[in-house]
Parts: structure tokens; C-alpha cells; sequence
């Protein structure tokens, strides 16, 4: 504890840094964490614990008989019926009709509707507002169409709907008998409440089911798809982001702690000289680091706990993310601040380990050693780490299995670059500062500033690790900027070519039963639609054309209508049935010509051989294709059609209102996506904006946490380096040249280690980014505020401590021992 008070700053700073990270990390993963469990309790709350819910229209004629329930409950992918029928039923003492459910008694019903009391044929339940009307309490008799109920259970008023409906629940067999006696029909229910089998995808189900009777109107209890993909993919983005920033706390510590052994290690040596162990040395390295650990971490924990409210409502403001005001999350926050304990506790073995394992004469000149040992085998091993990183790039964009293996050896190329420069770099730094900086900065910035740089040479083992954290941050600020704006770029990019009209409506499964053509008059039907075309799944087939077999992806397309959108040029003669229309790429790697006919087949699963379909014809090349396509073939070709329904282009004048009538269209049609340029585009930027705000957070966060490591284990080497500055003092240097001198030596660390962490921040981007290939976005406000920040917030600091330094009696600074 002594040795703790001796260095409290840098022990304080180290505890400081922990708990910013700490604290930002739990408060980012039980965010992302709260946020995934409000929407599914908003899903529980909405539909109960069902998949499904299968039924008719109230103006269709049709009823769910007992034969179409039963072959329902015979589905093998079915695990749970239960029956549900709605009537309006009088209350006497009202003399009005009330919403009434008639529900059986299992956990379907009693989810969906939030009552747990069987029901039996003279018990009732109610919504509380309506029995604070009828002033009536549990085991009061209700009058309801002159027979008596019990009240049994009272619910919460649905009031998610805006107003609140008052509502009856009764056993079902009693509803259903009041709809048999009013409609005279044999109803076996109005709808049907399904859970199904595990794993069991529901959209196939409901595929399923739609066969038994078109006319069903089928509903899905799902999650919004894009809200759902949107917190996924933000809950992998925070858990990454998490992982840098506890990479770069720890690089903090070890600098901090390097710094803290590098004061103790004289007092150690003495130690071992008077007969201490390695490992009792050891131990008190160990429990060192282990109590700045914790304190850190708790720390961290105790600022979430007590902000945590505040917190989530304003991470929701500003990053538009629904969450519930939920208890703080104890398990969970133990569990992230464990891991983030044992994190950094791993990096702090390292210089720990490493000061334990040396001799007391050994300790003392390993202190004060400036050169790097072993710089020939440094520099070989890094060009052969650079050679294979060379390698694995090229093999990622030329081998055949470039698509398996691509994105992991860009991962590993990366890795390999950035531990070769982690190699060289001490090496190569001293040479870059005495060939370059020497000669020209003394002509640009003075004699103070060659002092510097020559103080600053001898250093460069010492404070490498300075360097290399202001280089991370600097590669976490340029890989994530550049990322999240290309990605950005792109997602814009493709989403204009996505859209080739303003709305798409896609099937969510692959042996979609739709209709492509009666579905297209379906949609083309609706007042607000302009016009539709269709475009089905890609089939292959196989042309032969210079003696050469030619594999052909080809969509069936309604040609008329493609043309009526303009999203193909207009055909000057009438469309032959066996006409092809190629793309401009697949017509030049096959070397066709329009006019040409060649003979095309198929592929048969039954024979296992490729069957052929006659000769086609090509009729048109079009520069390019919908979905990459490379032909089209008409809707009247009865040859070519080993395809199904997979997207309608539709076009609106009134966007909202047709996106509106189109929902309508689900309940016949479950498995369609639907989706418009504008609403996209919107969301496409919303997700970029919550990822922008949380990536923005963290660089502060980051640059804060740097900015205290940083400046500490500076002003610790400027501080132990006070003797040097008070010869300098003696010799007539003006405080005026003693503070230029200082400024230019703490600038110059984090100048080098911005210019090198923006230059190997843009080449791991660039390198990663290779697997999807596109426009590459180089986001210049983020790299030059974060570079700002530091030079600026180094300036002021350290002109106050070379101050501080300057204001001292000259006579004790001489006689200072700079430990």
C-alpha cells in the first residue's frame, strides 16, 4: 500500500480509466440486451404465446367446419389448437352489446388474452373497466342475454389500441352456441389459436394450412422483420465495439502499470537483494493489479447501477430504440463486468510476469536498457508476416473458393499486418526520427524542437507502448468511421438498385405456392396501384453456342408489363413464345448476337439428365437485367418455367395509401414481404444513425480514456526527466524554449502515433472491406476531431506542466534523482 501511495496518480488514473470503460461497456450490452427483451414482451403482450392465427374474413360466407379444424390439429408441424369464437353479447343491465371472446381453458387463449381462471360454462370474465361500470366485484352474478354468469376474473383494459374496449371472455362451447342459434350455422369457432412444433418455420406452416382452403385469412405472430434484423445486427455491432474498448483500457493499464513497475522496479531489485522471492514478488505484482482491477470494475458497476435509469432514457431519445424501464439487471452486469475483469486482467499478466522472472543486477539494467534486442530477427519475422499477409489478399480475391474462405483470410491478413508493424515499428521509429525529423525540423521549428527529438530517440522502448495505444484508438476511429459511412454508401447505393419501382413485394420462403399471374391481377386490382409487374425465382438452363455448353440463370418476366414500367426498352415486333432477352455481359461471354437462335435445356430431376426445350431465339440485349439476371423469358413460355413467384415491382402514385391497401393482402398471402424506396431508405438511415450515435459514444469514451493514460505516463517522463530540463536551465535555456521544448516532445508522441494509427486504420479498413468489394468513404470530420482533441488537449495540459516544472528552485531540480 505504500507503493501505491508513493504513484497514487498513476494508480488513480489506471482505476479511472477501467471504470469509464467499464461503465460503458455494461450500460451498451444491457441496453442492446433490454431493448431485445422489450420486443418480446411487446410480442407477448400482443399475441400471447401463439404462432399462428387461422380463420375467415367476417364478410366471407365460409366458416371453419369441423373437418377443416380437424385436418388443422392433424398438421404434423402442429403442436397446439385451441378454438376461439367472437360474438356480440348483451349485457342486461347495460342494454348493450359487448365484445365477447369465448376461450378454452389451456395457455393459448389465456396468454393472448391475459386471464388465468378456467372457465366453466357460468363463469365470466371482464376487463376492469367495463366492472367498474356494472360496479360489480369478483363472485358477483352478471346478467348477460337473461342468464346468469359469474365474474370470476377481471383484466387490464386493452388500451394499446388507443381506447379501451370493454370486453367479456366466456368458455367457448357457450359463445359458440350463441353464434350456432343466431346464424343457424355449424361453426366450429371464428378462428383457431396455433402454436407450432419447435423449430418448425412458420411461414412453411402457414404455406401448409393455406392449401386446405384458399380463402383462409392467415395471421403471423412475428416480430417486425427489419426491427428484429435491426437489434441483431446492433447487438453484434455493440458486442464488438465492447470488445475494442476494453482492448484499448487495457492497453491504457499496461502503459500505466509499465509505468508504475518502472518506478518499483530499483525498489524491487532491493527487495530481491535482501532475499525475496520470485514469488513473493510476483504476489505483490499480482494483488497490485488485481486490486486497481477491481476497484475499476466496481467501480464501473456502482456508476451503472445509479445511472442507469438516466442512462437508458437518453440512449432511447437519441438512438430512437424502445426499452422498458426494467430493474437493473444484476446477473447479467456481474456476468459483463467478470468478463471485462478477467479481460484486462489478462493483459495486466503480461508486465507483470515479465517483471518477476529477472535477477536483481538484471532488473536494474533491464530499467534503463533503450535498444530493442533481436532487431535482425524483428525485421526478417515481420517481412515474413507481411509476405503472407500479401499472399492471403491476393488468395482471397483470385482462388476459386474465394467465396468460403475470402473473409477469413482478409482477417488473418489483417492480424499478420498489424503484428508485423507491432514488430518493426520500435525498430524503424528511432531511424524515421534521426533521417527525417532531426535535419528538417530543426529548420522548421528551431533548436528547442531538434533538443527534443534527440531526448526523444533514446526513449523509444521505454514509451512504444504511448505510441501503440494513441495508434489504436486512431485505428478504432478510422476503421469504424470509414466502415459505418462506406456501409452507409452502399446500403444507399443498393437500395436504388433494389427498387426499380417504388414498391416490392417479395415472398419470405423458398417453395412459395403463389400464383405469380392471379397474384399480379390481385395487386393490380387496388385503386391506388399505377401499375405491376412480376419477376420470378432465378432457373438454370443450358445453352450450347459455339460448341460450348453455357450455363444461363433466367427469370420467367411478364415482358409486357416490364415494358409498360420502362423497365426494359420497348420490343418493335410482337414477342415470339421462345424468345430470349439477354444481358449485355452474358450475350458478350457467350458471343450472341440478336437474331441468333440456340438450342437451350433443362435439367430434370426425374431423369437426372438435362432434357431439352428446343431452340430459342434472341430477340433483344438489354444493358442490364433485374436481380443479375442473364435472360429473360415470357410468362407464355410453356418451355422454361422450373421457377416460382419471387417479387412484384408496383408502381403508385399514393405510396402510403397502396403500401396500406397491400397489408391488407397478408392475411391471404402470409409469406409476402412488403416494402417501398422511401420507408428503406428511412430505416436504412435509422440504423446507421443508432450505430453512428453508439460508435460516436464509444470514440469519446475512448478519447477520454486515452487522453488520461496518455497524459499520464507523459507527464510521468516529463516529470522524471525534470533534472535534464534543469541543466538545460543552467546552460541560459529561456522558460519560453524549456516550454517548446516540452510541448514539442509530448506533441510529438501523439503526432506519430495519430499519423501512424490513420495510415494503418486505413489500410485494415481497406483490407477488410475486401470482401465486398465498392466505394471506399474516407470520413475526414471523425479523424481530424479525434486528432485535434488530443494535440489540442495535450497542449493545454502540458504548457501547465512545463509551468509547473519551470517554477521550481533550480538548485533542488540539479540535485533531483528523477525517480
Amino acid at each position: 500500500m505504500r507503493l501505491f501511495k508513493a504513484n497514487k496518480f498513476i494508480v488513480f488514473s489506471s482505476i479511472l480509466s477501467i471504470a469509464i470503460s467499464a461503465t460503458l461497456v455494461l450500460s451498451m450490452v444491457l441496453f442492446s440486451f433490454n431493448a431485445q427483451n422489450t420486443l418480446k414482451n411487446q410480442m407477448k403482450q400482443a399475441y400471447g404465446e401463439m404462432d399462428l392465427s387461422v380463420g375467415f374474413n367476417m364478410d366471407q360466407s365460409n366458416v371453419l367446419t369441423p373437418k377443416l379444424v380437424n385436418e388443422i390439429v392433424q398438421n404434423k408441424k402442429v403442436n397446439k389448437v385451441s378454438k376461439v369464437s367472437i360474438a356480440h353479447l348483451n349485457v342486461n343491465k347495460m342494454d348493450t352489446a359487448i365484445y365477447t371472446v369465448g376461450a378454452e381453458n389451456n395457455y393459448l387463449p389465456k396468454s393472448r388474452y391475459h386471464f388465468t381462471e378456467d372457465l366453466n360454462e357460468e363463469s365470466v370474465v371482464m376487463n376492469k373497466g367495463l366492472a367498474k361500470v356494472l360496479h360489480a366485484k369478483i363472485g358477483d352474478k352478471i346478467l348477460i342475454e337473461n342468464k346468469k354468469y359469474t365474474l370470476v376474473e377481471t383484466v387490464d383494459d386493452l388500451t394499446a389500441t388507443g381506447s379501451a374496449p370493454d370486453m367479456l371472455i366466456l368458455n367457448q362451447k357457450v359463445v359458440k352456441s350463441y353464434i350456432q342459434a343466431k346464424d343457424n350455422r355449424k361453426a366450429e369457432a371464428t378462428y383457431l389459436l396455433i402454436k407450432a412444433k419447435n423449430n418448425v418455420n412458420t411461414l412453411t406452416l402457414a404455406n401448409q394450412i393455406k392449401s386446405y382452403d384458399k380463402d383462409l385469412r392467415i395471421d403471423i405472430a412475428e416480430q417486425d422483420y427489419g426491427v428484429k434484423s435491426n437489434l441483431q445486427s446492433l447487438h453484434l455491432f455493440i458486442v464488438v465495439l465492447s470488445v475494442l474498448v476494453l482492448i484499448v483500457t487495457s492497453l491504457i493499464i499496461i502503459s500505466n502499470f509499465e509505468l508504475l513497475l518502472y518506478k518499483m522496479r530499483n525498489q524491487f531489485a532491493i527487495m530481491r537483494s535482501l532475499g525475496a522471492s520470485t514469488k513473493q514478488i510476483s504476489k505483490i505484482i499480482m494483488i497490485q493489479s488485481t486490486v486497481i482491477n477491481i476497484t475499476g470494475i466496481s467501480l464501473g458497476f456502482i456508476l451503472n447501477f445509479l445511472s442507469q435509469r438516466t442512462l437508458y432514457s437518453w440512449v432511447e431519445k437519441l438512438f430512437n430504440i424502445p426499452t422498458t424501464p426494467s430493474e437493473f439487471n444484476v446477473g447479467a452486469a456481474i456476468s459483463i463486468s467478470i468478463l471485462a475483469f478477467i479481460v484486462i486482467q489478462l493483459f495486466l499478466f503480461v508486465p507483470a510476469y515479465r517483471s518477476t522472472k529477472v535477477l536483481p543486477l538484471k532488473t536494474m539494467e533491464e530499467n534503463e536498457k533503450l535498444n530493442y534486442s533481436y532487431s535482425k530477427v524483428r525485421v526478417t519475422l515481420s517481412k515474413v508476416l507481411v509476405g503472407i499477409a500479401v499472399f492471403l489478399i491476393i488468395g482471397s480475391q483470385v482462388l476459386p473458393t474465394r467465396g468460403t474462405y475470402g473473409p477469413a483470410m482478409l482477417l488473418i491478413s489483417t492480424v499478420l499486418v498489424l503484428l508485423a508493424f507491432v514488430l518493426v515499428f520500435p525498430i524503424w521509429l528511432p531511424k524515421i526520427l534521426e533521417w527525417f525529423f532531426l535535419p528538417y525540423g530543426q529548420r522548421l521549428f528551431g533548436q528547442e524542437f531538434y533538443i527534443s527529438v534527440k531526448n526523444l530517440i533514446p526513449q523509444v522502448r521505454k514509451n512504444t507502448a504511448i505510441i501503440l495505444m494513441i495508434s489504436s484508438l486512431m485505428i478504432i476511429a478510422v476503421f469504424g468511421s470509414v466502415t459505418l459511412r462506406t456501409i452507409q454508401i452502399s446500403q444507399l447505393e443498393q437500395l436504388k438498385k433494389d427498387f426499380a419501382t417504388p414498391i416490392l413485394i417479395e415472398t419470405r420462403i423458398d417453395n412459395s405456392k403463389i400464383n405469380s399471374m392471379e397474384f399480379t391481377k390481385t395487386v393490380e386490382e387496388l385503386s391506388g396501384v399505377k401499375s405491376v409487374s412480376n419477376f420470378s425465382t432465378l432457373g438454370l438452363a443450358e445453352l450450347q453456342t459455339e460448341g460450348k455448353k453455357v450455363d444461363m440463370n433466367y427469370a420467367v418476366v411478364d415482358l409486357k408489363r416490364l415494358q409498360v414500367q420502362g423497365l426494359m426498352a420497348h420490343l418493335n415486333s410482337k414477342t415470339p413464345s421462345n424468345g430470349l432477352i439477354l444481358s449485355e455481359r452474358f450475350a458478350q461471354q457467350s458471343h450472341l448476337k440478336v437474331g441468333q437462335t440456340v438450342p437451350v435445356g433443362e435439367f430434370s430431376n426425374e431423369t437426372q439428365i438435362v432434357e431439352s426445350k428446343g431452340t430459342f431465339k434472341v430477340i433483344a440485349i438489354e444493358k442490364q437485367l433485374l436481380n443479375n439476371a442473364d435472360a429473360y423469358v415470357d410468362w407464355n413460355n410453356q418451355k422454361l418455367l422450373d421457377v416460382i413467384f419471387y417479387t412484384l415491382y408496383v408502381d403508385s402514385e399514393h405510396i402510403k395509401n397502396t403500401v396500406n391497401e397491400l397489408e391488407e393482402l397478408k392475411s391471404q398471402y402470409p409469406e409476402i414481404k412488403i416494402s417501398n424506396y422511401e420507408q428503406s431508405v428511412k430505416e436504412a438511415n435509422k440504423m446507421f444513425y443508432q450505430r453512428w450515435g453508439i460508435f460516436i459514444l464509444v470514440i469519446a469514451t475512448l478519447v477520454a480514456s486515452t487522453m488520461v493514460g496518455v497524459f499520464n505516463s507523459l507527464a510521468n517522463n516529463i516529470y522524471s526527466k525534470r533534472k535534464e530540463f534543469a541543466v538545460l536551465r543552467a546552460m541560459g535555456v529561456t522558460p519560453k524554449g524549456l516550454r517548446k521544448v516540452i510541448l514539442s516532445q509530448v506533441n510529438l508522441y501523439i503526432g506519430i502515433g495519430l499519423i501512424i494509427g490513420i495510415i494503418m486504420g486505413l489500410l485494415t479498413t481497406f483490407i477488410l472491406l475486401l470482401v465486398d468489394p465498392g466505394e471506399f468513404v474516407i470520413d475526414y470530420k471523425v479523424i481530424i476531431t479525434v486528432s485535434l482533441l488530443m494535440l489540442a488537449g495535450s497542449t493545454l495540459i502540458f504548457w501547465f506542466v512545463g509551468n509547473k516544472i519551470l517554477s521550481q528552485e533550480l538548485s533542488i531540480e540539479l540535485t533531483n534523482d528523477n525517480k
